[in-house]
């Protein structure tokens, strides 16, 4: 595996070139708004002056190319994620959105007494407040991934996290989704 040029991905994304109060900027806030690299930047350009049209809603050439091009991107999306068909991939606003959609969802219709999720102690407000609320109505165990001095994850007894209980969910998001169902 190469270094990462940390260098090259920062060019992708416009707004960390700008400088405030003599600083250049440094973006934090991704798990509220994530920037746009410029691949995406021009695919969306692209959208909007092509195509913008509402996707599995029109018999018309534009709709059916919107949807097309909505379809290729599901199935680009579960190949990199190696989906098992692309009809597994569901697309949402953002990560607040996804997380409240498998804890609303999946997580009430799988967990009960006994079960834990694992969390991390830099998690999002936005993806601990659904596992609260789901200990609290299930009786669902919240263990905790602690973080070290220097602010990493702290790996150590993960396998004594995982033990014990049914674990049966592993959510980690710092800026993006990682989930793992063990269910």
């Amino acid at each position: 595996m190469s270094a990462l040029d940390v260098a090259k991905i920062q060019r992708d994304f416009p707004l960390l070139e700008r400088e405030v109060n003599g600083k250049r900027v440094t973006y934090l806030d991704s798990a509220s708004s994530s920037q746009k690299p410029l691949a995406v930047l021009d695919a969306m350009d692209h959208y909007y002056r092509e195509y913008n049209a509402n996707v599995h809603r029109g018999v018309y050439t534009i709709a059916e190319e919107a949807t097309a091009a909505f379809e290729a991107a599901r199935a680009k999306v579960a190949g990199f994620v190696n989906a098992a068909h692309p009809h597994e991939i569901v697309y949402v606003r953002n990560a607040t959105e996804a997380i409240n959609l498998v804890a609303y969802s999946w997580a009430r219709a799988n967990l009960r007494e006994g079960d834990a999720i694992v969390l991390t102690h830099m998690e999002h407000h936005a993806n601990v407040v659904p596992w609260h609320i789901l200990a609290a109505e299930r009786g669902v165990e919240l263990r905790w991934i602690p973080i070290t001095a220097d602010y990493r994850l702290d790996l150590s007894n993960l396998a004594e996290l995982l033990d014990g209980a049914t674990v049966r969910s592993v959510k980690v998001v710092p800026g993006k989704i990682v989930n793992f169902v063990v269910a």
